[in-house]
This record gives structure tokens, sequence and C-alpha cells, in this order.
């Protein structure tokens, strides 16, 4: 079997390239110039093609004809700095366009895309099925670019692509450069004196890997699958944090109103600082948020497997400390 992986390198690349080696899979890797390959080359079985999503001509090199999979794990994630917003429609929305057109011009045979929870529509507060409503909000760039890059994906599924969708929500593991694993620093450091009032279905990266490639076999073409977890509130997480840290963490919960203007304030000190902040405004509003989905459809479906907390937050710590991310003093 042979695999096209976008994104390698990336938090999902990582552990997906992982576990296609562990399972048999030759692979070719897709990634810029720039791309810090160490981990991969870590990795048994892995081709490399050089390009951007974002350059039609380069995908068109790189992608041989006929593969069994296209795996489009490349984006750009999460709540970013205002002046990095607009990157994120150039690779999410038009670079999936591009590796669509791709697709059907080397006739891949499945295209398993990694979108996010939160192109549901959370703002019921309900728990999210493969069935609720798509978020058709523009509100935030980066859950709008997402939304955006389905439809792309839709369209040539209505073209013929065999394409699979999955969701996970918010996830913890090894190999998180830039998400959920700032939380760590954030509570070592002392900066989050209380905790933001939403949560989350939190799913364990390792799972979500395997899932993928459960997809590739599994999956029903043009199908969408939440890949959730552990519910658990924010507060419940930094206290577990703080617990593997042996630190302080936060023992309280800031009102919606007052950890959205104490996430804009830490946003304006730390950029006239000099330092990277711990919130973008957005993402202090989205931490507001209880977002809970429905994993049973991936865990009937694919046999996906999701993780106690612990797990995948001793995972993350691990590898931070590994990596020399994360230096905790004795």
């Amino acid at each position: 079997m042979k695999a096209f992986v976008t994104g390698p390198t990336g938090f999902l690349g990582i552990n997906l390239l992982q576990h296609l080696a562990k399972e048999g899979w030759d692979i070719i890797a897709f990634h810029r110039p720039t791309s810090d390959l160490s981990e991969v080359k870590k990795i048994a079985r892995v081709g490399y093609a050089i390009g951007d999503v974002r350059d039609l001509d380069s995908l068109l090199r790189g992608l041989p004809v006929g593969v069994d999979a296209i795996f489009h794990t490349a984006g750009s994630v999460g709540f970013l700095l205002p002046e990095e917003e607009k990157s994120q429609y150039e690779i999410n929305e038009h670079g999936t366009r591009n590796l669509v057109t791709a697709a059907f011009a080397r006739s891949a045979r499945r295209f398993i895309y990694t979108s996010t929870v939160l192109t549901y529509d959370f703002s019921c507060g309900g728990r999210i099925t493969e069935q609720s409503p798509p978020n058709m909000s523009e509100v935030y760039p980066y859950i709008h670019s997402k939304y955006l890059a389905e439809r792309e994906v839709e369209a040539a599924l209505a073209r013929g692509l065999d394409a699979v969708f999955l969701h996970p929500s918010a996830i913890f593991g090894a190999y998180d450069k830039a998400t959920w694993s700032q939380a760590f620093e954030a509570v070592q450091r002392g900066r989050l004196p209380a905790a933001p009032p939403g949560g989350a279905s939190f799913c364990h990266m390792r799972r979500v890997a395997e899932a993928h490639v459960s997809a590739f076999y599994k999956g029903r073409t043009g199908e969408h699958y939440l890949l959730g977890g552990v519910d658990a509130s924010f507060l419940e997480v930094t206290q577990a944090i703080a617990k593997i840290l042996r630190r302080r963490g936060p023992r309280v919960v800031l009102p919606a109103p007052l950890f959205r203007l104490f996430g804009r304030l830490e946003y304006y000190v730390s950029r006239r600082l000099g330092r990277k902040p711990v919130f973008t405004p957005d993402l202090a509003d989205i931490m507001c948020e209880t977002v809970l989905c429905d994993s049973r459809k991936a865990m009937i479906e694919l046999g996906y497997r999701p993780s106690a907390l612990e797990t995948m937050l001793l995972d993350c710590y691990e590898w931070l400390l590994e990596s020399k991310t994360l230096r905790v003093a004795a």
C-alpha cells in the first residue's frame, strides 16, 4: 500500500507516519523545503516530495499516479495572530482545492481529509453528532477556512472522489509544538492564574492517527466521523497538568466576560513585551465555550478507541521533556 501524506512534519503527520510505517505502508511525505525532517527521518518506509499545497504544480510533481491513499493532514491550525489569519485561507481552503485537483489528475484511490469538530455548529451548547448543522460563521478564520476546505472536498465527492472526513476534537499527545501542549508551559510559568469557563471532548493524537488508517479501510465514502474522547472542563485539564508538573494550577474558573477580558489583556501585554501570547482574542473567546462531541459512529465503524485523559497528557508531557521543549526545574 502506498500513501501520500501532506503535513508529515506536523502534530498529526508524525503520529500518522509512525502508524502507517508500523502497518507496512510505503509513504511519500510531501513537505515544504524549510520543513524540519528530523523526526520523519527516524521513521522507516518514507520517501520525500518537496512542495507546498498552495502550489498546484508542486503537488502534481510530487503525487504519483494511482496511490492508494492521500492523507491530507496539512493545515494552518489554531487561532493565530491577526496578521497570520489570511494564510489560513490560503493553506486550508486553496491548498485543499489544489490537492483535490491533483488527486483527480493522478487517479488517487481514496482521499482522507482531516477537518475539525469546530466545523459543526456548537453554538447551541448540545453534544455534537455527525447530524449537527455545519458552522458557517465567518467570525473565526481558522474555523471558517476549514469549513470552506470541507466544501472543496464535498464538491469533489460529487464529481466522483472517494473521500472520507475525520473531525478530531481538542487533541493532546506527542509532537505537539504549537497547540494544546502550550497549556503545560502556561501552567509551568504561572501564566494561567484562573481557568477558562469552557470545556471540550479531549482526544489522544495516537488514537486519532490510528483512526485515519482505519478510515482508509473501513470508512464509508462521503461519511464524516467525529473523534472525541474524554469530556472535561478546562479547569479539570489544567489541574491534571499541574499535578503532572507538581505545580500549583488554577483553582478557580473565571466567568466568561472576565476571561475574555483577561485573555485580551494577556495578549496585548505579551505583544508589547515581545513575547508569544498564551491567548489571542479569538482563542480566549473559544475557551469560554463547551464543545462536546459524540464519537460512537467512529467507535462502531472505524474501531476508534479513545484514551484516558492521563494517558494523553503524559504522552504530551514526556515528549515535551524529551524534545527539551519544556524544562522542569527540580
